[in-house]
């Protein structure tokens, strides 16, 4: 053999040991309409696959679901979540939530901050694996986490609230200055609607890696490593650090959902 061509046989077969490792296939441990976690080793990772992944009830309540399974599992060290696809996330479900009544939408508000907030707060290390566009509430369930990675060829980060005359509640203003700051990265995102390739948002320091689509969870697996070594970290101590770092933002959080549950209550 050739020595271009045992390069190039290297380099397939690099390639389909990277797409072997893929959530595609693994067999995943629990599924909850569309939605799936596997694990790799001791790193759980949730499967987002439900097309463009709009965010609606049922979307929430089944992430909760799994991330309620993730945290039972005492020998899970860090936790991804990722979509299939072209996107990882394209924000609300406005198709749906338009047939939906006042008191349907109040929970479903509770519901979606009540995911924000478990994965803020949650007490193992995690991490968005961008494999593509993520717009919008899903860019604020990307930020809830404590780390990101983004494919480095195909996508989309963007708060486009801006152009589809939305705006964000206090809470999640909150949220992103906390993982932002308040200068160029909030401005940019939050209020101008920045459309970031991967390139992009890594410079601005929006993600930890870059990878290549086939490497994209070998390499969120890697990132998440390298910070915990072998014996991961102390859940509580982790727990009780974002508690206090995230204090204001969970604090207001708490406000605005009880405030969605008496909505409810009186329609």
């Amino acid at each position: 053999m050739t020595a271009p061509l045992s390069i190039a046989v290297a380099a397939i077969t690099a390639r389909w040991l990277s797409i072997m490792s893929s959530a595609h296939l693994h067999k995943p441990t629990k599924m909850v309409n569309g939605l799936s976690v596997y694990y790799s080793g001791e790193i759980a990772v949730i499967v987002m696959d439900c097309g463009e992944n709009r965010l609606n009830i049922q979307f929430c309540e089944a992430l909760l679901s799994l991330l309620d399974d993730v945290e039972k599992n005492e020998t899970c060290k860090g936790l991804i979540t990722t979509g299939t696809g072209k996107f990882y996330g394209n924000g609300l479900d406005l198709d749906w939530m338009s047939q939906q009544s006042e008191a349907v939408l109040a929970q479903f508000f509770h519901t979606f901050m009540s995911c924000l907030r478990r994965i803020l707060f949650y007490p193992l290390p995690t991490l968005a694996a961008l494999n593509g566009h993520c717009y919008a509430g899903s860019g604020l369930l990307a930020f809830a986490h404590d780390f990101r990675t983004m494919r480095n060829d195909r996508g989309w980060l963007s708060f486009n609230e801006v152009f589809i005359n939305r705006r964000f509640s206090e809470t999640n203003y909150k949220m992103l200055r906390t993982k932002l700051g308040g200068g160029i990265n909030f401005t940019d995102a939050v209020l101008l609607g920045r459309r970031y390739t991967a390139t992009e948002a890594f410079n601005s320091g929006m993600l930890h890696a870059m990878p290549s689509q086939g490497l994209l969870i070998p390499e969120s697996i890697r990132v998440l490593k390298s910070y915990y070594g072998k014996s991961g970290y102390p859940r509580e101590s982790l727990a009780n650090l974002k508690a206090d770092i995230y204090k204001d933002v969970g604090e207001s959080f708490d406000v605005e959902m009880q405030r969605m549950l008496d909505m409810k209550s009186k329609l």
